[in-house]
């Protein structure tokens, strides 16, 4: 047996989950029973505290496959079950191996634990520096957004893609459809365009909640530029180094995702994001 470590993104606060089921299957999804404190030290009777977004399966192998649910213990609420998932041999955005590889530290001077320590510090830390995830794609689904009055508008920084667009157009609480051929998506950007000749629409019409957008969010793995910052921000935890640090920033800065720019407007003012 090896560890299994499976990741997941966690619930809106406001769905009120308090803990997460995880079921692994031995056969591929004909059955599955539900994990216990063999498999993960910290899975409890209700399952893993909402707060975490991994666990590791002491048991695991490489044929086993794994599915999660959300859980309110306090409401008995329970979610819909994910789809199966396979177990990966590490956790974060880089191995310890890559780690090892790169820096040549052995087992007397970092162990594996230390390591992986480290790798989920940083891995944490590109998150919050780039604002963006590569730890899974999450939906959203009918979430409210203040409008701004113009034609375009960020909603998320990992927006991947739109599936419903309304907008209330007088405060009534009523809202237009917008057609999915009449609206275009940057996800470079994070940002919706309203086609200006043909959404019944033209603006994201100013006013509270008058936004109403499905969607999804979030990368499902990292790309090589990802695995290089974490393996970097590792090495420069267990020993500083200028030119990595550069790099560093380098990588850093061509993660996040820019700010819209529009020709006759100019630059959006970030801070309305």
């Amino acid at each position: 047996m090896v560890k299994k470590y499976i990741k997941w993104i966690a619930p809106e606060t406001a769905e009120a989950f308090t803990h997460t089921e995880i079921w692994k299957s031995t056969n591929q999804g004909v059955s599955c029973t539900e994990f216990t404190t063999s498999n993960d030290p910290l899975y409890g009777a209700d399952g893993m505290v909402i707060t975490a977004v991994s666990a590791v399966d002491l048991l695991g192998a490489a044929g086993h496959w794994y599915k999660i649910r959300f859980y309110d213990n306090v409401g008995l609420v329970w979610g819909d079950y994910s789809e199966y998932m396979r177990g990966d041999d590490f956790r974060g955005y880089c191995t310890i191996l890559d780690v090892r590889n790169y820096t040549n530290v052995q087992t007397q001077e970092y162990s594996d634990a230390a390591i992986q320590m480290l790798i989920d510090t940083c891995t944490s830390s590109i998150d919050v520096f780039t604002g963006r995830t590569w730890q899974g794609i999450k939906t959203e689904t009918d979430v409210y957004l203040d409008g701004n009055g113009r034609n375009y508008m960020q909603v998320d920084n990992d927006l991947q893609t739109v599936t419903s667009l309304a907008i209330d157009q007088d405060g009534a609480g009523t809202y237009t459809t917008i057609a999915t051929t009449d609206f275009y998506v940057y996800t470079d950007k994070g940002a919706i365009y309203l086609d200006q000749n043909n959404a019944a629409v033209k603006t994201f019409v100013q006013g509270r909640r008058s936004v109403k957008v499905s969607y999804t969010h979030g990368n499902a793995d990292p790309t090589d530029d990802v695995r290089h910052l974490a393996i970097l921000m590792v090495a420069n935890m267990m020993k500083m180094d200028n030119t990595r640090t550069s790099v560093i920033e380098e990588l850093k800065n061509g993660l996040r995702i820019m700010g819209y720019v529009n020709s006759e407007v100019g630059s959006c003012d970030s801070s309305a994001y």
